[in-house]
Protein backbone atom coordinates (compact mmCIF):
# COMPACT_ATOMS: atom_id res chain seq x y z
CA UNK A 1 0.00 0.00 0.00
CA UNK A 2 1.00 3.65 -0.77
CA UNK A 3 0.18 5.75 3.23
CA UNK A 4 0.22 9.43 3.51
CA UNK A 5 1.54 9.33 7.16
CA UNK A 6 0.88 12.85 8.76
CA UNK A 7 2.02 13.59 12.52
CA UNK A 8 2.32 17.16 14.48
CA UNK A 9 5.95 16.67 15.32
CA UNK A 10 8.84 14.69 13.15
CA UNK A 11 8.47 11.48 14.97
CA UNK A 12 12.76 10.92 15.84
CA UNK A 13 14.27 10.79 17.62
CA UNK A 14 11.62 8.62 19.73
CA UNK A 15 12.43 9.94 23.12
CA UNK A 16 9.34 11.20 24.42
CA UNK A 17 5.88 9.91 24.55
CA UNK A 18 4.33 10.65 21.23
CA UNK A 19 7.22 10.60 19.39
CA UNK A 20 7.67 7.37 20.71
CA UNK A 21 4.51 6.11 19.60
CA UNK A 22 4.43 7.94 16.09
CA UNK A 23 8.30 6.45 15.26
CA UNK A 24 7.29 3.26 16.25
CA UNK A 25 3.68 3.37 13.78
CA UNK A 26 6.04 4.93 11.10
CA UNK A 27 8.77 1.88 11.37
CA UNK A 28 5.83 -0.60 11.44
CA UNK A 29 4.24 0.56 8.68
CA UNK A 30 7.74 1.31 6.66
CA UNK A 31 8.49 -2.56 7.25
CA UNK A 32 4.76 -3.66 4.67
CA UNK A 33 4.28 -0.40 3.02
CA UNK A 34 5.86 2.94 1.03
CA UNK A 35 5.08 5.72 3.28
CA UNK A 36 5.26 9.51 2.60
CA UNK A 37 5.96 11.64 5.61
CA UNK A 38 4.38 15.11 6.22
CA UNK A 39 5.14 16.61 9.40
CA UNK A 40 5.91 19.51 11.51
CA UNK A 41 9.23 20.14 13.57
CA UNK A 42 9.06 22.63 17.17
CA UNK A 43 12.92 22.27 17.76
CA UNK A 44 15.71 23.91 15.44
CA UNK A 45 17.82 20.70 16.19
CA UNK A 46 15.49 18.32 15.13
CA UNK A 47 16.18 19.41 11.50
CA UNK A 48 19.23 17.02 11.76
CA UNK A 49 16.96 13.75 12.30
CA UNK A 50 14.76 14.27 8.78
CA UNK A 51 17.81 12.25 7.17
CA UNK A 52 17.05 9.83 9.65
CA UNK A 53 13.54 9.42 9.21
CA UNK A 54 14.16 9.74 5.19
CA UNK A 55 15.42 5.56 5.75
CA UNK A 56 12.12 4.87 6.76
CA UNK A 57 10.23 6.60 3.83
CA UNK A 58 9.78 7.04 0.28
CA UNK A 59 9.15 11.00 0.40
CA UNK A 60 9.30 13.42 3.79
CA UNK A 61 8.51 16.84 3.76
CA UNK A 62 9.36 18.58 7.38
CA UNK A 63 8.32 21.97 7.87
CA UNK A 64 9.81 23.82 10.86
CA UNK A 65 7.05 25.30 13.24
CA UNK A 66 6.91 28.99 14.18
CA UNK A 67 6.54 29.88 18.11
CA UNK A 68 5.33 32.82 17.35
CA UNK A 69 2.76 32.24 14.44
CA UNK A 70 1.91 28.98 16.30
CA UNK A 71 0.94 30.74 19.95
CA UNK A 72 -0.73 34.04 17.73
CA UNK A 73 -2.72 31.71 15.78
CA UNK A 74 -3.56 29.69 19.14
CA UNK A 75 -4.90 32.63 20.76
CA UNK A 76 -6.69 34.32 17.83
CA UNK A 77 -8.74 30.94 17.92
CA UNK A 78 -9.39 31.12 21.45
CA UNK A 79 -10.86 34.84 20.45
CA UNK A 80 -12.95 33.92 18.39
CA UNK A 81 -14.45 30.50 19.68
CA UNK A 82 -12.28 27.80 18.12
CA UNK A 83 -9.87 25.17 19.34
CA UNK A 84 -6.61 26.41 19.99
CA UNK A 85 -5.47 22.76 19.73
CA UNK A 86 -5.55 22.78 16.04
CA UNK A 87 -4.74 26.19 15.11
CA UNK A 88 -1.71 26.01 16.38
CA UNK A 89 -0.68 23.69 14.09
CA UNK A 90 -2.51 25.32 11.13
CA UNK A 91 0.05 25.87 7.96
CA UNK A 92 -1.23 27.11 4.52
CA UNK A 93 2.12 25.69 3.22
CA UNK A 94 1.46 22.21 5.23
CA UNK A 95 -1.98 22.14 3.66
CA UNK A 96 -0.74 23.07 0.17
CA UNK A 97 1.84 20.40 0.61
CA UNK A 98 -0.35 17.78 1.43
CA UNK A 99 -2.81 18.64 -1.40
CA UNK A 100 0.01 18.43 -3.55
CA UNK A 101 0.56 15.17 -2.42
CA UNK A 102 -2.76 13.77 -2.44
CA UNK A 103 -2.96 14.77 -6.06
CA UNK A 104 0.48 13.56 -7.13
CA UNK A 105 0.47 10.30 -5.23
CA UNK A 106 -1.71 7.53 -5.70
CA UNK A 107 -2.51 6.70 -1.62
CA UNK A 108 -4.24 3.61 -0.40
CA UNK A 109 -4.77 5.30 3.06
CA UNK A 110 -3.84 8.50 5.38
CA UNK A 111 -2.68 7.82 8.58
CA UNK A 112 -3.10 10.45 11.02
CA UNK A 113 -1.32 11.01 13.95
CA UNK A 114 -2.78 13.57 16.32
CA UNK A 115 -5.80 14.98 16.37
CA UNK A 116 -4.01 18.43 15.88
CA UNK A 117 -3.42 17.03 11.78
CA UNK A 118 -6.96 16.08 11.43
CA UNK A 119 -8.11 19.17 9.62
CA UNK A 120 -5.65 18.66 6.79
CA UNK A 121 -7.55 15.99 5.13
CA UNK A 122 -10.64 16.58 6.38
CA UNK A 123 -11.99 16.63 2.87
CA UNK A 124 -9.98 13.78 1.18
CA UNK A 125 -11.86 10.94 -0.34
CA UNK A 126 -9.54 8.35 0.73
CA UNK A 127 -9.70 6.44 3.77
CA UNK A 128 -8.52 7.56 6.59
CA UNK A 129 -7.13 6.11 10.37
CA UNK A 130 -6.49 9.01 12.60
CA UNK A 131 -4.59 7.87 15.41
CA UNK A 132 -6.11 10.01 18.44
CA UNK A 133 -3.51 8.88 21.08
CA UNK A 134 -5.46 10.08 23.46
CA UNK A 135 -8.82 12.29 24.28
CA UNK A 136 -7.41 15.43 24.49
CA UNK A 137 -10.83 17.24 24.88
CA UNK A 138 -11.18 14.87 28.62
CA UNK A 139 -7.36 15.98 29.29
CA UNK A 140 -7.68 19.52 29.07
CA UNK A 141 -11.07 19.37 31.28
CA UNK A 142 -9.19 17.36 33.61
CA UNK A 143 -6.45 20.72 33.34
CA UNK A 144 -10.05 22.63 34.55
CA UNK A 145 -10.32 20.65 37.43
CA UNK A 146 -6.59 20.99 39.12
CA UNK A 147 -6.29 24.35 38.14
CA UNK A 148 -7.64 28.21 39.57
CA UNK A 149 -9.31 30.37 37.27
CA UNK A 150 -8.95 31.41 35.11
CA UNK A 151 -6.78 28.88 33.69
CA UNK A 152 -9.34 26.66 34.39
CA UNK A 153 -11.82 28.59 32.56
CA UNK A 154 -9.57 28.63 29.09
CA UNK A 155 -9.25 24.65 29.36
CA UNK A 156 -12.61 23.53 30.12
CA UNK A 157 -13.81 26.18 26.88
CA UNK A 158 -10.90 24.16 24.80
CA UNK A 159 -11.90 20.86 26.15
CA UNK A 160 -15.62 21.28 24.59
CA UNK A 161 -14.68 22.93 22.10
CA UNK A 162 -12.51 19.62 21.17
CA UNK A 163 -15.02 17.34 21.67
CA UNK A 164 -17.08 18.40 19.08
CA UNK A 165 -14.13 18.60 16.61
CA UNK A 166 -13.19 14.98 17.73
CA UNK A 167 -16.96 13.51 17.65
CA UNK A 168 -17.19 14.64 13.46
CA UNK A 169 -13.37 13.32 13.23
CA UNK A 170 -14.55 10.31 14.39
CA UNK A 171 -17.91 10.19 12.25
CA UNK A 172 -16.38 10.97 9.16
CA UNK A 173 -12.66 9.34 9.28
CA UNK A 174 -12.60 5.31 8.39
CA UNK A 175 -11.29 4.36 11.88
CA UNK A 176 -10.52 6.11 15.43
CA UNK A 177 -7.34 4.49 17.41
CA UNK A 178 -6.74 5.31 20.40
CA UNK A 179 -3.66 4.02 23.03
CA UNK A 180 -6.03 2.03 25.35
CA UNK A 181 -8.99 0.60 26.61
CA UNK A 182 -10.37 2.93 29.03
CA UNK A 183 -9.23 5.81 26.19
CA UNK A 184 -11.91 4.08 23.75
CA UNK A 185 -14.48 3.46 26.27
CA UNK A 186 -14.74 7.38 26.83
CA UNK A 187 -14.77 8.09 22.92
CA UNK A 188 -17.59 5.45 22.41
CA UNK A 189 -19.62 6.91 25.49
CA UNK A 190 -21.32 9.94 22.67
CA UNK A 191 -20.33 7.21 19.58
CA UNK A 192 -21.46 3.60 20.17
CA UNK A 193 -21.38 2.62 16.60
CA UNK A 194 -18.45 4.12 15.36
CA UNK A 195 -15.02 2.47 14.34
CA UNK A 196 -12.86 2.96 17.38
CA UNK A 197 -10.44 0.66 18.35
CA UNK A 198 -7.54 0.27 20.79
CA UNK A 199 -3.94 0.08 19.61
CA UNK A 200 -1.62 -0.35 22.79
CA UNK A 201 1.72 1.91 23.11
CA UNK A 202 4.90 -0.30 21.55
CA UNK A 203 7.87 -0.62 23.64
CA UNK A 204 11.11 -1.48 22.88
CA UNK A 205 12.24 -3.99 25.24
CA UNK A 206 15.53 -4.44 23.91
CA UNK A 207 16.40 -1.45 24.45
CA UNK A 208 15.08 -1.04 27.68
CA UNK A 209 16.79 -4.11 29.29
CA UNK A 210 19.34 -4.04 32.54
CA UNK A 211 21.78 -6.42 30.95
CA UNK A 212 24.66 -4.50 29.86
CA UNK A 213 24.18 -1.67 31.42
CA UNK A 214 26.15 0.08 34.09
CA UNK A 215 25.20 2.65 36.63
CA UNK A 216 28.02 5.29 36.55
CA UNK A 217 29.90 6.24 39.62
CA UNK A 218 28.07 9.49 39.19
CA UNK A 219 24.59 7.93 39.95
CA UNK A 220 26.04 5.50 42.44
CA UNK A 221 26.23 8.63 44.64
CA UNK A 222 23.29 9.73 44.45
CA UNK A 223 21.63 6.38 45.78
CA UNK A 224 19.46 5.73 47.50
CA UNK A 225 16.97 7.62 45.36
CA UNK A 226 13.38 7.42 43.56
CA UNK A 227 13.12 8.46 40.25
CA UNK A 228 10.31 10.13 38.43
CA UNK A 229 11.15 9.93 34.10
CA UNK A 230 9.33 12.40 32.55
CA UNK A 231 9.49 15.73 30.21
CA UNK A 232 9.27 18.50 33.23
CA UNK A 233 7.55 21.05 30.96
CA UNK A 234 4.84 19.08 31.21
CA UNK A 235 1.44 20.16 33.49
CA UNK A 236 0.51 16.26 34.56
CA UNK A 237 4.30 16.04 35.05
CA UNK A 238 4.85 18.93 36.90
CA UNK A 239 1.72 18.22 39.52
CA UNK A 240 2.69 14.79 40.04
CA UNK A 241 6.38 15.86 41.23
CA UNK A 242 4.80 18.55 43.20
CA UNK A 243 2.34 16.37 44.89
CA UNK A 244 5.14 13.96 45.80
CA UNK A 245 7.72 16.36 46.98
CA UNK A 246 5.09 17.81 49.31
CA UNK A 247 3.06 14.78 50.67
CA UNK A 248 5.27 12.18 50.15
CA UNK A 249 8.96 12.52 50.09
CA UNK A 250 8.83 14.21 53.65
CA UNK A 251 7.33 10.84 55.22
CA UNK A 252 10.48 9.28 53.31
CA UNK A 253 12.97 11.88 54.69
CA UNK A 254 11.92 11.71 58.24
CA UNK A 255 13.01 7.80 58.03
CA UNK A 256 15.78 7.58 55.94
CA UNK A 257 17.60 11.18 56.00
CA UNK A 258 20.47 9.95 53.43
CA UNK A 259 17.53 9.58 50.89
CA UNK A 260 17.07 11.28 47.97
CA UNK A 261 14.50 12.21 44.98
CA UNK A 262 15.63 12.00 41.05
CA UNK A 263 14.13 13.73 38.70
CA UNK A 264 15.21 13.48 35.02
CA UNK A 265 13.88 14.98 32.26
CA UNK A 266 14.22 17.40 30.09
CA UNK A 267 13.13 21.00 30.11
CA UNK A 268 12.52 21.05 33.90
CA UNK A 269 9.37 24.60 34.73
CA UNK A 270 10.14 27.04 37.33
CA UNK A 271 8.10 24.57 39.60
CA UNK A 272 10.64 22.14 39.36
CA UNK A 273 13.73 24.33 39.72
CA UNK A 274 12.29 25.70 42.89
CA UNK A 275 12.00 21.93 43.98
CA UNK A 276 15.40 21.78 42.76
CA UNK A 277 17.16 23.82 45.33
CA UNK A 278 16.26 21.71 48.08
CA UNK A 279 19.87 19.21 48.18
CA UNK A 280 17.98 16.12 48.50
CA UNK A 281 16.47 16.70 45.20
CA UNK A 282 18.25 16.50 42.07
CA UNK A 283 17.22 17.76 38.88
CA UNK A 284 18.73 16.38 35.77
CA UNK A 285 17.27 17.97 32.53
CA UNK A 286 17.67 16.37 29.41
CA UNK A 287 19.34 13.08 29.96
CA UNK A 288 20.90 11.17 26.89
CA UNK A 289 19.93 7.56 28.34
CA UNK A 290 17.75 7.34 30.87
CA UNK A 291 18.84 3.48 31.71
CA UNK A 292 21.12 4.16 34.19
CA UNK A 293 19.23 6.21 36.07
CA UNK A 294 16.70 3.85 35.99
CA UNK A 295 18.98 1.07 36.95
CA UNK A 296 20.35 2.78 39.96
CA UNK A 297 16.65 3.82 41.43
CA UNK A 298 15.36 1.75 44.22
CA UNK A 299 12.00 2.42 42.97
CA UNK A 300 10.47 4.75 40.32
CA UNK A 301 6.92 6.94 41.12
CA UNK A 302 4.32 7.47 38.46
CA UNK A 303 1.88 9.65 40.86
CA UNK A 304 -0.38 11.42 38.50
CA UNK A 305 -3.12 12.71 39.56
CA UNK A 306 -3.83 13.96 36.03
CA UNK A 307 -3.23 11.23 33.43
CA UNK A 308 -4.03 10.51 29.52
CA UNK A 309 -3.17 7.26 28.33
CA UNK A 310 -0.84 4.88 28.83
CA UNK A 311 2.11 6.28 30.65
CA UNK A 312 5.86 5.16 28.82
CA UNK A 313 7.37 6.22 32.06
CA UNK A 314 6.22 3.13 33.99
CA UNK A 315 6.55 0.34 30.87
CA UNK A 316 10.18 1.55 30.76
CA UNK A 317 10.73 1.31 34.41
CA UNK A 318 9.18 -2.33 34.19
CA UNK A 319 11.04 -3.10 31.38
CA UNK A 320 14.36 -2.31 33.29
CA UNK A 321 12.84 -4.56 36.15
CA UNK A 322 12.41 -1.40 38.97
CA UNK A 323 9.43 -1.72 41.24
CA UNK A 324 6.85 0.79 40.40
CA UNK A 325 4.40 2.97 42.59
CA UNK A 326 1.38 4.69 40.12
CA UNK A 327 -1.65 6.57 40.81
CA UNK A 328 -4.82 4.67 40.62
CA UNK A 329 -5.47 7.62 37.11
CA UNK A 330 -2.49 6.34 35.90
CA UNK A 331 -2.60 2.31 36.62
CA UNK A 332 -6.12 2.49 35.02
CA UNK A 333 -4.88 2.85 31.58
CA UNK A 334 -2.60 0.34 31.84
CA UNK A 335 -3.18 -3.53 30.62
CA UNK A 336 -4.79 -5.73 33.52
CA UNK A 337 -1.83 -8.15 33.07
CA UNK A 338 0.47 -5.67 34.77
CA UNK A 339 -1.11 -4.58 37.57
CA UNK A 340 -0.12 -7.29 39.59
CA UNK A 341 3.44 -6.50 39.83
CA UNK A 342 2.87 -2.72 39.77
CA UNK A 343 2.37 -0.83 43.27
CA UNK A 344 -0.61 1.07 42.68
CA UNK A 345 -1.77 3.80 45.65
CA UNK A 346 -2.82 7.39 46.05
CA UNK A 347 -2.25 7.68 49.74
CA UNK A 348 0.39 9.43 50.64
CA UNK A 349 1.37 7.93 53.76
CA UNK A 350 1.09 4.34 51.94
CA UNK A 351 2.94 5.58 49.30
CA UNK A 352 6.13 6.26 51.56
CA UNK A 353 5.54 3.18 53.07
CA UNK A 354 6.23 0.84 50.16
CA UNK A 355 9.03 3.35 48.91
CA UNK A 356 11.25 3.00 52.45
CA UNK A 357 10.63 -0.56 52.13
CA UNK A 358 12.20 -0.49 48.45
CA UNK A 359 14.80 1.98 49.65
CA UNK A 360 16.08 -0.23 52.83
CA UNK A 361 16.83 -3.23 50.09
CA UNK A 362 20.01 -3.84 48.91
CA UNK A 363 21.08 -2.39 45.29
CA UNK A 364 20.88 -3.08 42.78
CA UNK A 365 17.04 -3.07 43.09
CA UNK A 366 15.64 -4.31 39.76
CA UNK A 367 13.59 -7.50 39.99
CA UNK A 368 13.75 -10.13 36.90
CA UNK A 369 10.08 -11.42 37.67
CA UNK A 370 8.62 -7.49 37.30
CA UNK A 371 10.57 -7.68 33.30
CA UNK A 372 9.26 -10.91 33.19
CA UNK A 373 6.03 -9.71 33.04
CA UNK A 374 5.63 -6.69 30.42
CA UNK A 375 7.76 -9.64 28.50
CA UNK A 376 5.27 -11.92 28.55
CA UNK A 377 2.33 -8.84 27.74
CA UNK A 378 4.35 -7.51 24.69
CA UNK A 379 4.81 -10.95 23.08
CA UNK A 380 0.69 -12.24 23.48
CA UNK A 381 0.26 -8.39 22.20
CA UNK A 382 1.42 -9.22 18.57
CA UNK A 383 1.89 -5.37 17.59
CA UNK A 384 2.94 -5.07 14.49
CA UNK A 385 0.51 -7.82 13.87
CA UNK A 386 -2.24 -5.60 15.28
CA UNK A 387 -1.31 -2.33 13.68
CA UNK A 388 -1.29 -4.14 10.01
CA UNK A 389 -4.91 -5.94 10.27
CA UNK A 390 -6.39 -2.56 11.37
CA UNK A 391 -5.11 -1.10 8.07
CA UNK A 392 -6.19 -4.00 6.21
CA UNK A 393 -9.75 -3.82 7.65
CA UNK A 394 -10.12 -0.47 6.91
CA UNK A 395 -8.71 -0.67 3.23
CA UNK A 396 -9.53 -4.25 1.99
CA UNK A 397 -13.27 -3.52 1.22
CA UNK A 398 -12.30 0.02 -0.75
CA UNK A 399 -9.38 -2.25 -2.85
CA UNK A 400 -12.76 -4.72 -3.19
CA UNK A 401 -14.64 -1.93 -5.13
CA UNK A 402 -15.04 -1.47 -8.52
CA UNK A 403 -12.63 1.40 -10.13
CA UNK A 404 -11.13 3.19 -7.32
CA UNK A 405 -10.94 6.94 -7.62
CA UNK A 406 -7.85 9.23 -6.24
CA UNK A 407 -8.83 12.56 -5.02
CA UNK A 408 -7.22 14.93 -7.17
CA UNK A 409 -8.99 18.04 -6.81
CA UNK A 410 -9.74 20.11 -10.15
CA UNK A 411 -7.83 23.33 -9.13
CA UNK A 412 -4.17 21.84 -7.65
CA UNK A 413 -1.36 21.52 -10.38
CA UNK A 414 0.11 17.83 -10.21
CA UNK A 415 4.08 17.84 -10.03
CA UNK A 416 6.03 16.06 -11.62
CA UNK A 417 8.45 13.26 -9.47
CA UNK A 418 10.90 16.02 -10.12
CA UNK A 419 9.41 18.80 -8.83
CA UNK A 420 8.58 16.65 -5.40
CA UNK A 421 11.43 16.11 -3.86
CA UNK A 422 12.06 13.32 -1.62
CA UNK A 423 13.46 15.10 1.36
CA UNK A 424 11.86 18.48 2.16
CA UNK A 425 12.40 21.10 4.63
CA UNK A 426 10.70 24.47 5.34
CA UNK A 427 10.54 26.91 7.53
CA UNK A 428 7.35 29.08 8.62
Amino acid sequence: MRILFLAHRLPYPPDKGDKIRSFRELEGLARHHEVDLFCFYDQPEDRQYIPRVQGYCHQVYAEELSWLRSRAQASLATALGRPFTTAFYHSPTMASHVREALAARNYDLIFVFSSSMAPYVESASLPVILDMVDVDSDKWTQYARHTSAPASWLWLAEGKKLAKCEENWTRKFSMTLLCTGAEVEILKRNLPDERIEALENHLDTGYFNPAGIEVTSGIAALQPYIIFTGSMDYFPNIDAVTFFYQNVFPRIRARMPESRFVIAGRNPSREILRIAQDPAVIVTGTVADMRPYLLGASAAVAPLRVARGVQNKILEAMAMGLPVVASGVAAKALPTDLLPVIHVEDDPEEIANFLIGQLQQELPATQPAIRHTLLEYYCRLGWEDRLESLLRRVVLPREQSENRVAPIADELIVPTAREFAPIKAQKR
